[in-house]
Formats: structure tokens, sequence, C-alpha cells
């Protein structure tokens, strides 16, 4: 999977760090090297598929190592979160989260794009 999250994410220049969660344990099956996931972090995710209506009303809705992001969009489907400069774009699939950040100098457009296509890709393979 981590060869996955190179070809269809990383190698945009504008996802920074990348992972694929299973939705049903928490697994990270695959990310991007650096990229650190804690526990609470999961939780977190799940919390904003759960209740996107409420996520989007808290301040800091998603944390992700140890950045909260405001999340700007939520549905069954999606989870997109800003903090200042940076941004996190999460879509679910049958199984798994498809999860990329992105920082300065990149194109939330392009990483948004990346993600969703990824995720439609493994949502045909009903993965």
């Amino acid at each position: 999977m981590n060869s996955l999250l190179e070809e269809a994410l990383l190698s945009t220049g504008h996802v920074d760090h990348a992972a694929i969660i299973r939705i049903k344990d928490g697994i990270v099956k695959g990310k991007s090297p650096q990229f650190v996931l804690p526990s609470p972090d999961w939780s977190s995710i799940q919390y904003a598929f759960d209740k996107p209506r409420e996520a989007r009303i808290m301040e800091a809705g998603v944390t992700l190592s140890d950045v909260g992001y405001r999340v700007v969009r939520a549905d069954t489907m999606a989870v997109y979160g800003k903090n200042a400069n940076l941004g996190i774009i999460i879509c679910r699939t049958h199984q798994y989260y498809i999860l990329g950040t992105y920082g300065v100098g990149m194109h939330a457009s392009i990483a948004v794009e990346a993600v969703e296509k990824l995720a439609d890709y493994l949502r045909k393979k009903n993965k």
C-alpha cells in the first residue's frame, strides 16, 4: 500500500503526508515515511465521519499529530480540514480511510483531487 500512496498521492508534489487506515480497527495499512499517527488521532477521524455536523461546528474537529484542523466539509464520504496554511483530506471507502495532508506552497485542489481519485479507485475495487 505504501507504493500506492507514493504513486497516487505523494508524487503529485501537493500531498505532504498520506496514510491508509483500516476502518474496522484503525490499523495503518500504509503510510508515507516519517508520518506518525497517534491513536487519539484515529478517534477524532472516526468522530468526524460518525457525526459530521458536530465536527463542522467544533473549532478543531479533527486532530492529527497535535495539529487541530477546523472541518470545512464533512459528510459520510469525505472530511476536509484547514489550519492556516495546512490542510487535511480524508476519504472513506468500503474498508479504509484514505488520508492526505498538504502544507505551505501546495495546492489544496490538487491534493483533494488526488485523494478523492485514490478513494474512488479503491471503492471500485470494493475495498
